[in-house]
């Protein structure tokens, strides 16, 4: 979709600016008459305006971490008894980061003109995704607003603390791989073309191995721009080929099917399901509702199927523990907390005890991951850097022989 610059004047006369995707300038302009806002002048973004946009979120972003601190800190002032404007120009005055103190200013600017604040959220969506603006709307319909905040606060920071655990289990066998292509390429470019003369001059028959380096390393050095043009047009390809419905469904449901990957995937993406629900079920949210609104926070589209065939399921009247044992995707130990918590009637604590229990899974998982591919990437880079010492040593060999005899 194009985007568009608009510049208009909101109910107290303030100027606001700011950037829209649209179909075109027509809907934009119906959109901010929406809002209440009077509109000055729309702008069609060119596409150097667009990249150079871009360009400046790349180096300005938004840490999930920011995000984290602002909603604790909007939670707390409301549970003082502070009005959600004046909160809001507390929290601003307090952020460092222009691009999210910008973000709040205008966000505190459509309160003020009346907007509710789940409204006002939706029109981030780079910096708040569809599960906070959803619980931000049940928080403002139940009258739970500080409290809901504090429970996505504290959501978002389980959840970095899962993403942080994986990614420091993960530094090492990136580190490792990148510097073993480094390695490797720089022997190819450049070490190996050292040794042509000498193995030309020998006028001897090299051996395979010989051969098929010297033949990688002669299309490296002459082809080179061949291979960076078919990265570049296969991360293109992937790119639009993820953009379409089918494309996303497929790349998803490989992505569950990776080796080891996909088995942490899995977990770490049940696991904030089940913290979702949880929040949710503990702020009085009935359980299909609840379900709806935590399909949007799973990005995978397969799982995402997998839950709305659940509440699918539940809505006809199944039970709760049929419909998710039918997934297939949680194991008997959860099937049977469902089943506690169902007959119970404590859905909260059940998915709270859901979460628990696929925490030490995730570490386990993690552990498992590292000290598998740790030995394998090892031997995996010594056999190539192997291979090519071996292809360099054997005709130095034969020359050694040939000079002797």
């Amino acid at each position: 979709m194009p985007k568009y610059s608009y510049r208009a004047r909101d109910k107290s006369g303030q100027l606001v600016i700011g950037t829209v995707e649209s179909g075109n300038e027509y809907e934009v302009a119906a959109n901010l008459r929406d809002l209440g806002y009077s509109v000055i002048g729309i702008t069609a973004q060119a596409g150097l305006q667009e990249y150079a946009g871009n360009l400046r979120q790349l180096f300005n972003r938004i840490s999930r971490q920011e995000i984290i601190v602002f909603t604790r800190q909007l939670a707390t002032l409301l549970r003082t008894g502070n009005t959600l404007t004046s909160s809001l120009d507390s929290v601003a005055e307090q952020v460092r980061n222009p691009k999210l103190k910008e973000v709040i200013r205008e966000i505190t600017r459509d309160v003020q003109g009346g907007m509710s604040l789940s409204r006002a959220v939706t029109k981030h969506p780079r910096v708040f995704d569809n599960f906070f603006v959803s619980m931000v709307k049940i928080g403002e319909t139940g009258g739970l607003l500080d409290e809901v905040l504090e429970r996505l606060a504290s959501l978002g920071a389980q959840e970095l603390e899962i993403r942080s655990r994986v990614q420091a289990a993960l530094i090492y066998p990136v580190v490792l791989i990148s510097l073993s292509l480094i390695v490797v390429s720089f022997i190819l470019i450049a070490v190996l073309p050292n040794f042509v003369a000498i193995f030309e001059a020998s006028q001897a028959k090299l051996p395979t191995p010989t051969r098929v380096i010297l033949a990688l390393s002669s299309g490296l050095r002459s082809y080179w721009y061949i291979g960076v043009g078919a990265v570049i047009f296969l991360g293109f390809w992937l790119k639009s080929y993820a953009s379409t419905t089918e494309g996303r469904y497929r790349m998803d449901g490989y992505l569950l099917k990776l080796p080891l990957f996909g088995d942490l995937y899995l977990k770490v993406m049940v696991s904030r399901f089940s913290r979702a629900m949880a929040a949710l079920t503990k702020t009085g949210v009935p359980f299909h509702e609840g379900l709806a609104v935590v399909e949007t926070s799973i990005n995978n589209t397969v799982l995402r199927k997998i839950f709305e065939d659940i509440r699918e399921r539940i809505n006809v009247g199944q039970g709760v523990t049929e419909a998710f044992r039918s997934s297939g995707i949680f194991p008997p130990m959860v099937i049977q907390l469902m089943s506690s918590g169902e007959k119970s009637g404590h859905m909260d604590e059940m998915f709270s005890e859901v979460a628990a229990f696929y925490e030490p899974e995730v570490e386990y998982t993690l552990r498992n991951l590292t000290s598998l591919l740790e030995p394998f990437l090892l031997l995996v880079m010594g056999s190539i850097v192997g291979f090519i010492a071996l292809s360099v040593l054997l005709p130095i060999f034969n020359l050694i022989k040939i000079v002797k005899s």
